[in-house]
Parts: structure tokens; sequence; C-alpha cells
């Protein structure tokens, strides 16, 4: 992709030189005499980043700043200024300025910021991009994530949903394994078909025979009529087997059969029934351990996990919880008539800090509270519960093997302003980083409330 800048400035040599500049760069650029001039270009469209003096005739640099945040937030501007204006310069930066630069330009500089803006730019376009994917592709409903994990989790979805695969989906308490199955389903050309769904371990034995094959009048004390079974009702549709772990030895013969031979008996008949049924099963446990006890068949085991889904749990997946949080804000907050603004940097920091043993499922639950339990617009450190909200600090910073310099640079900054109470001048002076810097990364991220 090539870039294209604007740079404005009502003196020719500064403009062209510039201009020139830019272009051994690499990117595009185009040029404005003025700051009415300027605005005009900016709204014909495809400019990725502006460069502008602050003090022109007409339309000064600050207003064309103004203008241009206020039609398009997002864009980067570097603000050219004398050394007589800086301060002029700074409160710039705080109506949204990316930075500023003082004249004369040092060139080397300049190439480094506009690189550097760029490239958040492209990120925080990428990251727009996928946020509106998922709020308006109801086949992930209320799926939330931009983490590499999560990518890798839709992607595997994306594919493996079409098939009529049997699939299994694997994690933690709480990650969100039925959604995962409600996406497949919506994925699959089975879509208008039944979304069945069985939750194995609320269920005796007895009882789930019955549920998942039906059963014959008379075939049991209380069976006063013949009843179909979830796979009856689930033909041509999706069966989801919730908690597939905890099916005792008998029904995992019956279930192997349909999955090889796509028919069975009803508890009590001899009727047999044949079925289409795509098969989706879930389950927190460990299989192939389960299957070393002599807990679970090992080939039902394989007819279940053609394709395996690992949904990861939520500490290591800690860039999703902006998005999650004010997802739960949201949906909370509507639920219970309030009016909230977000939450203020200690309660974010001890949401960052905590580990999330729930995993999603529990940072729901503490989000409704705070939303519940808040007096004010603001949730606040003490609105969460006692368990998050007191978290001790070990000393330490906990980066799983795999994750990005990107994601690795998040958890840095975000566990270090948790240790010191979301502090960010004294975060900034622990992470030897310029507060300036700070607070643009957190902003990028959608986390910076301009406080201190």
């Amino acid at each position: 992709m090539q870039f294209r800048i604007l740079v404005v400035d009502d003196e020719k040599n500064i403009r062209e030189g510039l201009a020139a500049s830019l272009e051994m760069d690499g990117y595009q650029v185009e040029t404005a005499a003025d700051g009415d001039a300027g605005f005009k270009r900016f709204r014909k469209g495809d400019i990725d980043l502006i460069i502008t003096d602050l003090r022109m005739p007409g339309l000064s640099g600050e207003e064309l700043l103004k203008k241009v945040d206020s039609e398009t937030p997002g864009i980067p501007v570097i603000v050219l200024t004398g050394h007589g204006t800086v301060e002029n310069a700074v409160a710039a930066m705080r109506n949204g300025a990316y930075d500023f630069l003082t004249k004369p330009v040092d060139l080397g500089h300049l190439s480094l910021l506009v690189k550097r803006a760029l490239q958040s730019r492209e990120l925080l376009l990428k990251h727009r991009r996928l946020e509106e994917e998922l709020a308006h592709e109801k086949q992930f409903r209320t799926m939330v994530g931009t983490s590499a994990p999560m990518r890798q989790v839709f992607d595997t979805i994306s594919r493996a949903a079409p098939s009529k695969a049997s699939i299994l989906i694997t994690g933690e308490s709480g990650v969100g394994k039925e959604l995962v199955a409600d996406a497949i389903h919506d994925l699959s050309p089975r879509k208008g078909k039944p979304m069945i769904k069985v939750h194995c371990a609320a269920l005796a034995a007895s009882i789930l025979e019955s549920e998942l094959f039906g059963h014959e009048k008379g075939s049991f004390t209380g069976a006063v009529s013949r009843t179909r079974g979830r796979f009856e009702l689930a033909h041509e549709g999706t069966l989801f087997l919730d908690e597939i772990g905890e099916i005792d030895q008998n029904i995992q013969i019956k279930l192997l059969r349909v999955l090889q031979e796509k028919k069975f008996e009803r508890v009590g008949g001899e009727e047999t029934i044949e079925v289409d049924v795509r098969i989706v099963a879930a389950t927190n446990k460990d299989l192939k351990a389960e299957i070393e006890k002599g807990n679970f068949r090992e080939d039902l085991y394989y007819r279940l996990n053609v394709v395996n889904i690992l949904v990861p749990p939520l500490r290591e997946r800690k860039d999703d919880l902006p998005l999650l949080i004010t997802a739960f804000l949201r949906e909370f907050a509507e639920e219970n008539g309030k009016t909230l603004e977000g939450i203020d940097d200690k309660a974010r920091a001890a949401l960052y800090a905590y580990d999330w043993p729930g995993n999603v499922r529990e940072l729901r639950n503490c989000m409704e509270s705070a939303v519940v339990m808040t007096r004010g617009q603001v949730i606040t450190a003490e609105d969460l519960p006692p368990t998050v909200r007191t978290q001790n600090d070990s000393g330490w910073i906990r980066i799983p093997l795999g994750t990005t310099m990107e994601e690795a640079e998040k958890i840095i900054i975000r566990d270090t302003l948790s240790a010191h109470k979301g502090n960010k001048s004294k975060a900034a002076e622990i992470l030897v980083m310029g507060r300036k810097t700070l607070h643009r990364k957190l902003s990028e991220w959608g986390e910076d409330d301009g406080g201190e």
C-alpha cells in the first residue's frame, strides 16, 4: 500500500522541500499553499496523513486540524511550528494532533515520525475494519476479539463450518465454547435448519439416553407417549453436545454408532431411524487423559475430533479486554437504564492485572456487578468485585510463549500501569518512555482518557 501525504504550508520552499524529501521515502505527496486549499484537497479523499504549518493566512493549522478531526477522526496530523509558538503546538496536540516539529525541520526525524504515524493509522484501520466485521457479521454473534489467538479461532471456524466434518471445541469453562458452536452452525449450509443443544453434564445417564435418542411409549416408568429425541429434532441441522466428556460408556457406544452409520433406535423401540445431523461437541476436560483412565472411548474421540477448535482462556488474550469491557458496559448500562462514560484508570488497571480464572463468563459477571454497583457515570475500582480490585502485585509480568512483539508491548505497558495504580507519569518513567509516547500508544488502543 502506497500512502498519500498532504503538505500544507504557505512558505513555498518549505512546502516543496518537504514534498521532495517525503517522495524520496516512497510516499505520494500533494501540497497546498494555505489551510483553505489544504482542507479542500483533504475533502476529496485518499489522504492518509497531513503535515501542516501552524500559522498561515486564512485557515490556520489549528483550525485545519479541528475541521479534519471533526470530519474524519483518526487521520494523523503533524504540526510544524516556529520556536516561538511551541506552546501553541502543544495545545494543538491536545486537540488531536499526532505530534509537532519545530522549524527548521529535521528531515530524518520527520521521516521516522511519518513512518510511525502511518503504521499507527494502518493498525487503527485494520482494528476498525475487524470491529465492524465483528459487529455486523451476525454469524459471529456476541463473539468479540481481535487478538491473534481469537483471529485463529475465527479463521478455523470460517474454514471448517461449511464442511460436514464433526467438530470438537475444547477450552476452559467460561471461554465461550457455545458461542463457537453457534458461529459454526450460522456459517454452515445448515443455517436455516435446527440448532439443537444438549448439556450432557446436566442429565443423568438414563435421562440423557432418552433425550438424545427419544423413547417409545411404555419403555420406562413415566414414558406415557412416544417422544422424539434430540437427534431426530436436529435432522438436517446441527446437534451441539456440551460437556461431552461427562457421558457414560453405554451412551458413548450408541453415539459412536450414530456417527458411523447415521442411524439409531429409540429407547424401547425396534424401528431404525436414519438421520442427517452435523455433530459439534465441546468439553473442558482433557479427553486424551480420560481415554488413558478408561473413561472415554478412543474411537469416539477420533470420530468427534475431526476438526479441533481450542478456545483460548482470557488470560492469554488480554488484548481483547478493551473490546469485551466496552461491549459488556454498553449491554448492562442499557439493561439497567444507566448512562455510563466508561471506567477510570485504576479500575482499568485492575481489570488488566487480573487473570480471570472464570474467563469471559467471569468478566461478564464482573462488569454487570460494576454497572449495578456504581453510583456515578464512571466505573471506579471500588465498583469492582473484591477479588478483582485487590490484586497483589508479584513484581512479575507474564508473557505467554508465542506472543507477538506488539502484543508483548501492550502487556508490559498495561501491567506496569496496573502496578502503579494507573499513574501514567510513573509508568512512563519506569518504562523509560516519554509521556507523550505512552499517551499516544494508549490512545491508539482506545484506552487513554487524557489523565495523568
